[in-house]
């Protein structure tokens, strides 16, 4: 027996392509066919065989301290892969994946083993203006999905792939080639009868030239790395994930469209399609008459017609329905003419258009498919404790057996696993909100999430934990992500990774050259010594240095600061309220008290209060932290240095951002100041009226760290300054209809125009007669 070999390349998830290798394999009855996949899972291909409900995914996952990586490779009722495997078992023969696995070093970043390469998406794009239509599935569909002897589609075919990679080297797919090739050679020599080979037409002519030559040993398995967490397995899809227009890479766009297609003709899904469509318009309210229908009908037909078409094709019918129902210019190009998700700003009419034509199945996985491990330990856990879905639990923090509840829930939610949504709770580990509700559904992406996350841990404790720590690498001694990571190690329970974070989070303080961002930081930290109730962090020792270490560095920063002119910037100012409550802790009666000296603290910001470089917000915040800190031996002595500090800082461009540096970190010693308040007062009534609404912008943010009280009492302080009726306050402190800049701007005008008429003599005159000005 002599064993002949037929390559047949397709285009993945492509009807017409499943039925040439459906044929083919009818004909030939091949004693192997090779296929496009992992090889690792040819020991498991009976689970392909189990009645699933497509569509479904192999999902591959492999985890080492070198490698990371996952990858997914689809399969629907019309793809030729997934006909290959039903048809050869069918006929007697046997199917066997000839790709690599997921995890080997040529898929190192690819999520899906079925993308187009980049050379054959330029190629295709110059096919495209060669015979004159809008888009490679618009090229496709003309070429490929038409009605045609199976002859006639397999030379079409074989020549669309030869000219797609001319001579192009496989580049990165090399090692993938190499694999394939070595397959094909070694089914060959069983000599066992005829062998096909189904791959991505772009593989086609190199694999075919590859059989003549090299090593014909099938090749040994990839062995993974000895400590390497790795996997394959069967997961639900649908097609929305499987349609180009919502990102998919590769295959087909509109999958409801190619199942009619594939299951009934093309003229099925000409006619499903339209009403699919209409009954999505209407049932948004888009008003779509039988008049529209018939149009878009006539167009269709008459596109099919110009096009030389023998069944109305995808493209005839979409084209068909943009034409009749879309009456306005369109923001963007028809979504069909380019891949990839829909930009924004396409008319929503088109959107349902798409919508109809993706269609909404839902892959099922057949009972008894294997499932790893993290499925079973999740339900588990989830009946042990009364959260199977559905529920709305309404967790208190306070109580141990709550807290592990929520514990459970939060890592489901670290993992990203739909289906497991907080409605409310803390957000952070010393917030005053000790209570949490969930809600707890189970979705269609639930499973397939739930397989997707198994890459990272066979329970839920160790998956959530590595999720964390592959965000920890990826945070490389970013403070601010650092510092969130140990908010959720808090809600996840983790002790042991909220240690390694904060080893992380030391070395990221040192780092560290942004005072807002170091800010933060520092107030979450502080926040977890002190008060931390979840966490367990609450004294720690690990902590208290961090914490101790990040004041340090908050100094320096600080005092490296200038811009004599610049805005108050509100981060700033927030990350002195941090260093201030530092202070506040040090100086308290508490045995486990911080370290920090306080006399270096306050000479730094002694110097800042009165550089000239400093912004003039951190010359006030220095102030207010001397003030609030104890700094003072009297509050009299407080009050005539920020008086003395004000006056230097009276200037127009500047009082507004000083006071609110000031009022951010001691609003309450500046409102009870003997006479802080009127000689800003008197500072801002000599200003002149330009001079005030240049001031007036910065004002504003002064005082916004006032309560509406606090403001109410202002008000009435400074109306009696002024001998006013002190029962006027409230309504001064309401918020304007008018908002202030277009106030202040109405302000300025007035004042331009004033000038401009005195500068031609004409001043406005008053009622009697006489100039305004007397």
């Amino acid at each position: 027996m002599t064993a002949t070999l037929e390559v047949i390349g397709v285009r993945h998830h492509s009807p017409a392509c499943s039925r040439l290798v459906r044929e083919r394999i009818r004909a030939l009855k091949p004693a192997y066919v090779l296929i496009e996949g992992p090889a690792d899972m040819n020991e498991r291909l009976e689970e392909m065989t189990l009645g699933h409900q497509l569509p479904i995914a192999i999902f591959s996952y492999y985890t080492s301290e070198n490698h990371t990586s996952s990858s997914w490779s689809p399969f629907c009722d019309y793809s030729p892969e997934w006909v290959a495997i039903q048809e050869t078992i069918a006929a007697g023969g046997k199917p066997l994946f000839m790709d690599l696995p997921a995890w080997a070093p040529s898929f190192e970043g690819v999520q899906n083993r079925y993308r187009d390469p980049e050379q054959s998406i330029n190629r295709e794009q110059v096919l495209c203006e060669e015979v004159g239509v809008d888009g490679v599935d618009a090229l496709w569909d003309h070429l490929f999905e038409q009605p045609m002897p199976i002859d006639e589609l397999s030379a079409r075919l074989n020549l669309y792939f030869k000219e797609l990679r001319g001579d192009d080297p496989p580049g990165e797919d090399e090692h993938r080639e190499e694999h394939m090739a070595r397959y094909m050679k070694w089914a060959m020599d069983l000599d066992e009868g005829p062998v096909i080979a189904v791959c991505g037409g772009w593989h086609k002519p190199a694999l075919e030239d590859a059989v003549n030559y090299g090593d014909r040993t099938k090749p040994d398995p990839i062995a993974p790395e000895e400590s390497a967490r790795h996997g394959s397995y069967l997961v639900p899809y649908s097609f929305r994930r499987l349609d180009s227009f919502v990102g998919y890479q590769s295959g087909m766009p509109s999958p409801g469209w190619y199942q009619v297609a594939w299951e009934e003709g093309p003229e099925a899904a000409a006619d499903q399609m339209l009403e699919k469509a209409v009954k999505n318009l209407r049932a948004r309210k888009q008003v779509v008459s039988p008049a529209d229908v018939i149009a878009a009908t006539m167009m269709a037909e008459g596109l099919r017609r110009l096009r030389g078409h023998q069944a109305m094709s995808r493209i005839d019918l979409l084209d068909g329905l943009a034409g009749a129902l879309v009456k306005e210019a369109l923001q963007q190009q028809l979504p069909w003419v380019g891949r990839g998700t829909l930009q924004k700003g396409t008319d929503p009419k088109l959107v349902e258009i798409v919508n109809a034509f993706s269609g909404q199945r839902e892959g099922k996985l057949a009972e008894g498919t294997p499932r790893p491990p993290l499925l079973f330990d999740v339900d588990a856990l989830l009946e042990a404790r009364g959260m199977a879905p559905p529920c709305d639990p309404v967790l208190q923090l306070e109580e141990v057996e709550d807290l592990d509840k929520s514990r459970i829930l939060h890592r489901l939610r670290v993992l990203q696993v739909p289906g497991f949504k907080r409605i409310s709770g803390p957000s952070w580990a010393t917030d005053a909100v000790f209570e949490e509700k969930w809600r707890v559904r189970k979705q269609f992406e639930t499973e397939s999430a739930l397989i997707e996350a198994a890459a990272y841990g066979a329970t839920l404790e160790s998956a959530a934990a590595a999720k964390l720590e592959e965000a920890m690498l990826a945070a490389e001694g970013r403070l601010a992500q650092l510092t969130s990571l140990i908010g959720e190690a808090t809600f996840i329970g983790l002790d042991s990774l909220a240690g390694s974070i904060l080893d992380q989070v030391a070395t990221a303080v040192g780092n560290e050259n942004s005072l807002p961002v170091l800010g933060e930081a520092l107030g979450r930290l502080l926040s977890l010594w002190r008060d931390d109730r979840l966490l367990g962090a609450a004294r720690s020792a690990q902590l208290v240095k961090i914490v101790e270490a990040a004041f340090e560095r908050g100094l320096w920063l600080a005092e490296s600061i200038q811009g004599p002119t610049a805005p108050a910037d509100k981060e700033r100012l927030k990350a002195i309220v941090a260093m201030r409550d530092v202070l506040k802790v040090d100086q308290s009666p508490d045995q486990d008290t911080l370290d920090v000296d306080e006399r270096i603290a306050w000479d730094a910001f002694s110097r800042i209060s009165v550089s000239e470089d400093a912004p003039p917000g951190m010359r006030g915040a220095a102030l207010g932290l001397l003030w609030s800190s104890g700094y003072w031996s009297s509050s009299e002595e407080a009050a005539t240095g920020a008086r003395d500090a004000l006056e230097r800082s009276s200037h127009p461009t500047i009082i507004g951002d000083f006071l609110a540096g000031l009022f951010a970190l001691a609003r309450e010693e500046a409102v009870s100041a003997k006479g802080l308040i009127s000689t800003v007062d008197r500072t801002l009534g000599e200003m002149h009226d330009r001079e005030f609404i240049q001031a007036l912008p910065s004002l504003r943010l002064g005082f916004e760290y006032f309560p509406p009280k606090e403001r109410e009492h202002l008000a009435r302080r400074i109306i009696g300054i002024h001998g006013g009726d002190a029962s006027d306050a409230k309504a001064l402190t309401q918020k304007l209809i008018v908002a202030p800049d277009v106030i202040a701007e109405g302000a300025a005008l007035s004042e331009q125009l004033a000038l401009t008429l005195r500068t031609y003599g004409l001043e406005p005159l008053h009622p009697t007669g006489e100039a305004a000005d007397g």
